[in-house]
């Protein structure tokens, strides 16, 4: 009886540290408008973004179908998570005037590009592959969006908003019906993405 007694809490153990270190992962879906029909080899990827706010290491990618497209971040593995200060990053709507609680999260932001592989690698390659330039938006109602990943839950406040990120990534959307309120919000997921996407 003490065996099965023991043997129950290492269980209970294991599956409460496997929830404590679970990931929130986020998905996207939606339309990329373009000025022609996409070029062979267009694929849809979410590129890691450095303190510069160049864009970077590719973690994740699809083949848009149709021009439509369903991309899930993964968890974030071997990244450089850097501190996230208050006001660190702008983000829609609120610009960089709010606070983040508490002391000492680390995150990292994603961006939502469209390029032509033209190696045929699945990777985007700076070198060789060409990129398509546009604006990322949400389309019902009207608004924009960053994609975020914090170590630990978050806090996120500003004037007129308190949002809560949990551990893993966060889509933060600011959205604007046309009633003069922006409606800002954290997601795991949204389906009314718009990628205007032009070839230069």
């Amino acid at each position: 009886m003490r065996r099965l007694s023991n043997l129950a809490l290492c269980l209970l153990i294991t599956l409460t540290a496997g929830l404590a270190f679970a990931q929130q992962t986020v998905s996207l879906s939606g339309i990329i408008d373009s000025d022609r029909e996409l070029a062979p080899n267009t694929r849809v990827a979410a590129h890691i973004v450095d303190r510069d706010g160049v864009w970077g290491d590719e973690i994740a990618t699809v083949a848009p179908i149709a021009g439509t497209f369903s991309i899930t971040l993964p968890d974030v593995e071997g990244q450089q998570l850097r501190a996230f200060r208050s006001g660190a990053i702008l983000l829609p709507g609120l610009q960089n005037e709010y606070r983040v609680a508490p002391s000492g999260v680390n995150f990292l932001q994603a961006r939502v590009n469209v390029y032509v592989d033209n190696n045929d690698n699945n990777v985007f390659d700076r070198v060789t592959d060409n990129f398509y330039v546009g604006v990322s938006s949400l389309e019902e109602p009207v608004g924009f969006f960053s994609l975020i990943y914090v170590d630990r839950a978050t806090t996120l406040t500003a004037a007129d908003a308190e949002l809560q990120l949990a551990q893993g990534w966060n889509i933060f959307t600011a959205r604007f019906p046309g009633n003069g309120v922006a409606q800002y919000d954290i997601v795991a997921s949204v389906d009314d993405v718009l990628l205007t996407a032009v070839l230069p």
